[in-house]
């Protein structure tokens, strides 16, 4: 059998993360269950391998998926068993030995702030940042997770703004469970003005910088930009067509849902909506 990297796309909001849970919907298990109908063999988690898991609701542009299989790899036939929301559209034939989880050279994450952040002192948020890089333990900023290792590498986090989008860049060799999201929260509060740069070295010596704990930011947010790999994927034309057809599909309904939402606030801020609403309605039937 030959072992096959991809890149894959998906959004996430559809789906209890990434990673394979028997009772729930997931990309892990979208995947094994595309793969099983192309190739006609039996896949499992031990065939279909992700290079690492991604929380609910978080999206990938560049999460990295091993196939194992007897069959030529064709991404543009797995595409069609696969939602729309999930699609394969790069590849390579992985390297002997390579083993998704261990031997990425790095993940790129970026986090979209929304416009509140335009309100914060982003000159104390970009003094804070420094303190989250390096080898560290991240015991206060991860949700425990079996007595795993908290201890990781953050290579590079940056303040980015362009086009007026504020967002977060952050580089590491391996990201605890919800340890971005609760970067961001804690950041945030720095940045308020609620807690003190010293909260973070606070936090990293294991002490609570909030009394509730940090709660982790939204995950609709959060973008698994690229697992960085050595090598070159080829890519498929028709899937890069395929993605961005469902972006702007998504955008369109998204700005159909806002139109209607507005409506709907609308008719809740009139004075007297009941009673108004109905001699409307009753005016429209009589005429």
């Amino acid at each position: 059998m030959t072992n096959y990297l991809s890149r894959l796309f998906y959004l996430g909001t559809n789906y209890y993360g990434s990673q394979y849970q028997p009772k729930y919907t997931t990309v892990q298990g979208e995947l094994i269950g595309a793969l099983s109908k192309w190739s006609e063999e039996h896949h499992s988690t031990q065939t279909v391998q992700l290079s690492g898991r991604t929380d609910r609701g978080v999206h990938s542009i560049g999460q990295l998926v091993m196939i194992t299989t007897d069959k030529q790899l064709n991404i543009d036939k797995i595409n069609r068993y696969l939602p729309d929301d999930i699609i394969l559209w790069a590849f390579a034939e992985a390297p002997p030995n390579f083993i998704p989880r261990f031997d990425v050279l790095m993940r790129h994450y970026r986090y979209y702030l929304d416009k509140s952040w335009t309100e914060l002192d982003l000159d104390v948020i970009k003094k804070a940042i420094p303190l989250l890089i390096g080898s560290k333990d991240f015991n206060q900023l991860a949700k425990p997770d079996s007595g795993r290792n908290t201890n990781t590498t953050i290579l590079n986090i940056s303040l980015n703004d362009e086009n007026d989008v504020l967002f977060i860049d952050i580089f590491g060799t391996r990201f605890l469970w919800k340890l971005i999201r609760k970067m961001v929260t804690l950041l945030t509060e720095i940045g308020s003005g609620r807690i003190k740069i010293e909260a973070i070295n606070k936090t990293l010596s294991g002490q609570k910088a909030l009394a509730n704990g940090i709660q982790p930011a939204p995950p609709e947010n959060l973008v698994l930009v690229e697992t960085i790999v050595p090598f070159k994927m080829k890519t498929s034309k028709n899937a890069i067509r395929m993605i961005r057809n469902q972006l702007r599909e998504q955008l369109e309904q998204y700005r159909r849902s806002i139109r209607t939402i507005d409506n709907i606030i609308d008719f809740f801020s009139e004075p007297g909506m009941t009673s108004q609403h109905s001699t409307k309605s009753r005016n429209r039937s009589e005429s």
